[in-house]
């Protein structure tokens, strides 16, 4: 029986402190981290991706972010491949790898080893597809009994249906310990509001600068969520800015509550409170599950 090789996977709601855990643990740990985030594969999508500094990448060595330009169409079957070649590398040099998620089903397709398929998008359908509203791609997927699970936008519909649903079948590669962080609903909110305002500044400003060197409004709004809205407010599309501050701290929330509904549905995720040594108690896991503690 094949011995599969060990690997750290950190999750939890949007502002819950994923990458500031990781990492501590990976410095501690002496491992590398690999993000498992849609957006922040993009190059010039900083703040409104919420990648961490430049400082804190430094700290550590990081995989899989500004790994894609705007515009591209980077997929899951892309994630998947090239997560599996850090990770490779990674264990490979002898370092332990902590997959940081971010995006739910970028995470389960490591986790579970979905076997998915490079297929091409089909251009007729898509044209077709990138007509309709977001409400009217759900439906097909219904139809089509494909899952819609986790995040929803029109781009990740469409590339859903044009794959039938993507994934076919499960092969794990990895032994997994999966640690998920766990905060009280108000404070896990009062963090959401807190880091979008700290964070506005930049992405007004960011996204001033994409529109000026010319990255495609279309694309931008396939974003969904920060930048769609930023967007948005841009172009005149709110009242005042207390207007659209309000209205995107309404969808993070929501947005939070379609995570912990994903996170519920998972399994073999060790969940631990944030406020009760959050580090501390990773690291004691960790050991274990490393059999580090004799």
């Amino acid at each position: 029986m094949r011995v599969m090789e060990k690997i750290i996977v950190i999750v939890g709601l949007t502002s819950s402190g994923k990458s500031s855990l990781a990492i501590e643990l990976a410095k501690f740990f002496k491992g590398e981290i690999v993000s498992a985030d849609s957006r922040q594969v993009y190059r010039g999508l900083d703040y409104l991706s919420g990648k961490v500094s430049k400082e804190e990448m430094n700290m550590v060595p990081h995989h899989l972010i500004d790994v894609a330009n705007l515009g591209d169409q980077f997929s899951l079957y892309d994630f998947q491949n090239l997560a599996y070649h850090a990770i490779d590398d990674i264990l490979k040099r002898g370092k332990l790898p902590f997959l940081v998620g971010g995006t739910g089903l970028y995470t389960r397709a490591i986790v579970q080893g979905y076997v998915l398929s490079n297929e091409k998008p089909n251009e007729n359908l898509r044209q077709k597809l990138e007509k309709l509203s977001l409400d009217e791609l759900k439906k097909i997927c219904i139809e089509k009994n494909i899952s819609i699970e986790g995040e929803q936008t029109c781009r990740r519909l469409i590339r859903l249906i044009e794959t039938n649903g993507e994934k076919s079948e499960s092969k794990p590669r990895y032994d997994v310990l999966q640690i998920g962080i766990r905060w009280d609903r108000e404070k896990i909110y009062e963090r959401i509001k807190a880091r979008l305002f700290n964070r506005m500044p930049y992405m007004l400003k960011e996204m001033k600068g994409l529109l000026e060197s010319g990255v495609s409004r279309d694309f931008l709004l396939t974003l969904g969520l920060e930048a769609k809205n930023v967007l948005l407010y841009l172009e005149g599309g709110f009242d005042s800015f207390e207007d659209f501050f309000e209205e995107l701290f309404k969808q993070e929330r929501h947005f939070a509550k379609r995570q912990q509904t994903w996170y519920n549905k998972e399994k073999n995720i060790v969940w631990l409170d944030a406020d009760e040594n959050l580090f501390e108690n990773s690291k004691k896991i960790i050991e274990k599950f490393l059999n580090l503690d004799n």
